[in-house]
């Protein structure tokens, strides 16, 4: 049976993924739970710490499931097919998570938000990688590579928010129509 923490953070998680951070209250955190809402600050030290400790655990787990991913690589698979099938499989099985990275960072403090930020930037640096190694785009601008990793990310996203309510539903091959047509883009950028 899980710890009374253990079921704080999966509430939150549910309740800031679904109705937001700031439209949650400690209060429905501890009537969700069934505990008193005092009792709460047994397990936490504010609800903004609560966040950035979702928050931060997201991004830990999604670089670390990506960098992972593309340790074991199969020769049948180029790293950047690796990379967009960790991310895939991040939000098939995490999509409340990807919501809080992507919606409630405005709601941290300025130190959380460096090293949320932080970790989206090693995550965007291991995507260049990637791109360095797979595609031979490392004669890029820098400036160049920057917007191609960002918008790449981005693309990814959104599509993660667009299939939301439907996270087990991505269409078949999704991982190999997502991977050319980022071969697409590194193409386009190198023009």
């Amino acid at each position: 049976m899980p710890s009374t923490r253990e079921r704080l953070l999966y509430t939150a998680l549910d309740l800031f993924s679904t109705h937001g951070y700031q439209s949650t209250s400690l209060r429905d955190l501890a009537t969700q739970l069934g505990v008193q809402p005092g009792s709460i600050y047994n397990h936490i030290e504010n609800k903004q710490s609560l966040l950035f400790e979702l928050m931060e655990e997201a991004m830990d787990d999604l670089l670390h499931q990506t960098n992972l991913s593309l340790k074991r690589r199969n020769t049948k698979q180029s790293k950047l097919s690796l990379f967009v099938r960790a991310f895939v499989t991040f939000q098939s099985s995490n999509p409340k998570k990807l919501t809080l990275i992507d919606r409630e960072i405005i709601n941290l403090s300025c130190a959380q938000r460096e090293r949320i930020t932080a970790l989206r930037n090693e995550y965007a640096q291991c995507l260049m990688s990637v791109i360095n190694t797979e595609a031979a785009a490392a004669n890029l601008p820098t400036s160049r590579m920057a917007i191609l990793v960002r918008a790449i990310i981005g693309m990814l996203q959104s599509l993660a928010l667009y299939y939301q309510d439907d996270f087990n539903v991505f269409p078949p091959g999704v991982v190999d129509d997502l991977t050319n047509i980022i071969i697409g883009a590194i193409a386009a950028a190198k023009r």
